[in-house]
């Protein structure tokens, strides 16, 4: 019994997220990064810049905030800024 509930609480702690910036849209096993490690990783490969606002919908989400399987985390930069 112990190893399902132990199996259980690694799935919720790993799993598929969507992240998204501009152009950019990738289902990820993000789930249980936070929104900074996210960046982090992103960065990388598409270019967020450290300004750009993490959103799940029309929530702004705190860089400390722990990803979920099945969240759609998109980053945004104000509109009109180039870079």
């Amino acid at each position: 019994m112990e190893n399902n509930m132990n199996s259980g609480a690694a799935a919720q702690s790993s799993g598929m997220a969507n992240v998204r910036f501009g152009v950019y849209n990738q289902p990820s096993n993000i789930a249980g990064k936070t929104v900074q490690e996210a960046r982090e990783q992103f960065s990388k490969l598409w270019g967020i810049p450290t300004d750009a606002v993490a959103y799940k919908g029309k929530d702004k989400l705190d860089e400390n905030y722990v990803i979920q399987a099945s969240d759609n985390v998109e980053f945004h930069r104000r509109a009109g800024e180039k870079g």
